[in-house]
């Protein structure tokens, strides 16, 4: 009979021990997916040829995210690319600074004139941190000239 209490005790804490653990991984999976997600906004102004330009929004650029309390940190650095599928090369836009409330990087910009028509990525990204930012599929049309 005292066999059985000592066995019924163990099943008890191991139970308890999974249950901690499984209220951890809850908490981890919840606290993490606080951090707000990184999206392009492609502003339908865009002018996606050679010589053209791309009016995007970008929110949540953010050097640090502090999902558990801390405050939550703006990058310092951030870039604007393209990278065309004919080449491969990725190109810099831009190096735009995050504003306001939400790290927003809200703006235009000029697309090089031998950009190849075709499919691109259009990608707005933080490089110190936690390294937030999101990529676009694109499609860049032949240039006016070309048309």
């Amino acid at each position: 009979m005292r066999w059985g209490r000592g066995r019924a005790v163990v099943g008890v804490v191991a139970l308890v021990v999974a249950g901690a653990s499984l209220a951890g991984c809850a908490a981890q999976s919840g606290a993490s997916g606080s951090c707000a997600g990184t999206s392009i906004e492609l502003r339908d102004s865009s002018d996606l040829r050679p010589s053209g330009s791309v009016n995007l929004r970008v929110e949540w650029l953010y050097r640090i995210c502090e999902d558990t309390g801390g405050t939550f940190r703006p990058s310092d650095d951030v870039t604007v690319t393209i990278t065309p599928d004919a080449t491969g090369r990725t190109v810099l836009l831009g190096r735009p600074t995050p504003s306001g409330p939400q790290f927003t990087v809200d703006g235009r910009f000029e697309l090089p004139d031998d950009l190849p028509p075709g499919e691109a990525v259009l990608g707005v990204h933080s490089h110190d941190g936690d390294g937030s930012g999101a990529d676009l599929p694109v499609t860049i049309s032949a240039s006016a000239s070309e048309g």
